[in-house]
């Protein structure tokens, strides 16, 4: 049956063309530092294998993650307690380095900052510290959780925790500066999968990344943009890694434990795992008199989903909750016959925008 105008509009709109490469790529033995953006989740844990897969020599790979709640800390506000942990494993477990960027105060910092200017970013090179002051950063108010939207000004944890955190990182990192008659040549590989949202299926496979410059050469690859949920899990399974726990508690995707896009369900499983951390939320809104949802506080919120997903299996439990708990012995994990954590293949609800 033929489509009229009507349908084929709506037809366009709800596939949105796909963004060109914006820079030839090199051949990946080109590129001096390989830098791949490490979050713990399913998506950047594919990336990394697929580079091994791809013989990238290991010793020009590094696994860079950004901590959302600021320098490391026994009370966690929006991230997992095993996320800092299960990364640093990982890492060893490949025999690749971990190295930690943030922004002091985290995401609790920045959500109540009220009249002062952005904190400090920190990064790690070489098991040294280097702290960066705020540049021409006039003081102002948050005092709102971010917003989810495409917009990163208003979906502030991605843009000023997580992408802002790492380009400043790069661009004040004097091992990442070359010459300008031989400029250091950086591969920034990142996790995004079309298959995700309507937006990231716009994402370009290749693109010049915002740090490029005459001393430095930066670009973006996706290497599992157009890759499928299961040929992610593939790739984790011959690899025999261990999924992040929040997927084998059943949690679909692998962000903030509190994250903004977080279905009713998941957080009416927060609230059953961890109701200390979603009850500290919950008095952020109160405190901040704004929430999450624009049309629903916290309890609201959960109290429409249902935790029946949720795998209440006590080791996976207690690999989320107490890191300590997590060992090198536990990331090479036997996958049996036919098994898959229990937030694999849920769809894309609650997915990054």
């Amino acid at each position: 049956m033929a489509r009229d105008k009507g349908d084929l509009l709506l037809f366009q709109e709800l596939t949105p063309p796909v963004k060109e490469r914006t820079v030839e790529p090199l051949p990946i033995t080109d590129y001096d530092r390989v830098l791949v953006q490490w979050s713990g989740g399913k998506d950047s844990l594919a990336c990394i294998l697929h580079l091994l897969d791809l013989g990238v020599d290991p010793f020009r790979i590094e696994l860079w993650h950004q901590r959302i709640d600021g320098a490391k800390s026994d009370d966690p506000w929006m991230d997992w307690p095993c996320t800092d942990r299960y990364v640093e494993l990982v890492g060893q477990h490949l025999g690749l380095p971990v190295l930690f960027q943030y922004r002091e105060g985290g995401f609790r910092g920045e959500l109540f900052r009220e009249n002062a200017r952005p904190s400090a970013i920190v990064f790690e090179r070489a098991g040294m510290k280097a702290r960066l002051e705020p540049v021409r950063a006039e003081a102002n108010t948050r005092r709102k959780f971010p917003a989810p939207t495409a917009d990163l000004s208003r979906r502030w944890c991605s843009g000023h925790l997580k992408i802002d955190v790492a380009a400043r990182s790069i661009t004040n990192d004097p091992t990442l500066d070359g010459a300008r008659e031989r400029p250091i040549k950086i591969l920034f590989v990142s996790g995004e999968r079309r298959e995700e949202s309507p937006s990231r299926a716009r994402y370009a496979e290749w693109e010049e990344h915002r740090t490029n410059s005459r001393s430095r050469v930066v670009h973006q690859w996706r290497p599992v943009i157009d890759w499928s949920e299961k040929d992610v899990w593939a790739i984790i399974r011959r690899y025999g890694i261990l999924p992040h726990p929040a997927y084998l508690l059943g949690w679909n995707r692998c962000s903030c434990f509190g994250c903004i896009f977080s279905t009713s369900d998941l957080w009416s499983m927060m609230r059953e795992i961890a109701p200390d951390r979603f009850e500290q939320l919950a008095q952020a809104e109160r405190d901040l008199e704004f929430t999450i949802d624009p049309k629903l506080d916290l309890h609201a919120k959960a109290n429409l989903g249902c935790p029946t997903r949720l795998n209440i299996d006590p080791t996976y439990r207690r690999w989320a909750l107490d890191p300590a708990a997590l060992s090198l012995s536990d990331i090479n994990f036997a996958w049996p016959d036919g098994w898959f954590p229990a937030g694999a293949f849920h769809g894309h609800a609650g997915g990054s925008i």
